[in-house]
């Protein structure tokens, strides 16, 4: 069972090059996301994105592959998602950094 720890305060990360800001961040309200067909196509793109983040490790080439079949799942995601659940996707996909959980998150809201 998950307990609610209400919201993250915003806090300085002191770094040798400064001090960071990071941002509040609120876990959503509710509980599981609503998820129908074209919404789960749509989570199966994202982990692909996120998947394809393994293929920079190959020396040379990995990035320019990763990066391009990235980019082909990310248009298909363009297609399915609203105009609504992208820009929340957008939004939570700046402060989560695996597109899978920032997804999963722009679903519950």
């Amino acid at each position: 069972m998950i307990r609610d720890v209400g919201p993250l305060k915003e806090r300085g990360l002191p770094t040798p090059f400064g001090l960071i800001n990071l941002p509040s961040f609120e876990f959503p309200k509710g509980g599981r996301p609503q998820v129908d067909e074209r919404r789960r196509r749509a989570l199966k793109h994202v982990l692909a994105t996120d998947l394809t983040r393994v293929l920079g490790f190959i020396p040379y080439v990995g990035g320019l592959i990763g990066g391009q079949i990235a980019d082909l799942h990310s248009a298909e995601i363009h297609k399915i998602l609203t105009q609504d659940e992208m820009s929340r996707f957008i939004e939570a996909d700046k402060r989560i950094p695996l597109d899978t959980l920032a997804l999963l998150y722009s679903f519950v809201r």
